[in-house]
């Protein structure tokens, strides 16, 4: 006679990922997922050409920072093409617009780098969250 209870069943989706991921992994209905990554993509260049402009005309100081406005632009972009049937993004932008505002905001040194720091890493834990998401997406759900 054995005395082991049987095994529960368990599911990749308890163990494997939280909740943030599960709840970013919902699919948008019908089209609504590509036009919503299609004007994040031209939100993105239109930042990029204003930024572009203002810096070629010798007032980079008018606008934001070409330089974040290009990595947060390209990465936010990418991370939208990509994960464009769910709103996973929403944490890569998120990141990328405090990003963009810590970047034009005075901070002394010491904070300016924190918070940059900060504010990437939320960036990258975007990307992470959004790639683990869609890839939950794709998986059937019973």
């Amino acid at each position: 006679m054995s005395t082991t209870a049987p095994a529960q069943p368990t599911t990749d989706l308890d163990d494997e990922h939280g909740t943030l991921v599960r709840s970013l992994s919902a699919v948008l209905p019908g089209p609504l997922g590509a036009i919503i990554a299609t004007v994040v993509v031209l939100v993105s260049l239109v930042f990029l050409v204003i930024s572009l402009v203002t810096t070629w005309s010798g007032n980079e100081g008018a606008f934001l920072p070409l330089f974040q406005v290009f990595v947060a632009g390209t990465v936010v972009s990418l991370n939208a093409l990509w994960a464009r049937k769910t709103f996973s993004y929403v944490i890569t932008l998120i990141g990328a617009v405090l990003w963009l505002w810590v970047s034009v905001t005075p901070f002394l040194p010491f904070w300016q780098v924190l918070l940059q720091a900060i504010t990437v890493t939320i960036m990258a834990a975007g990307v992470v969250y959004s790639l683990s998401a869609v890839a939950q997406s794709k998986k059937p759900r019973f």
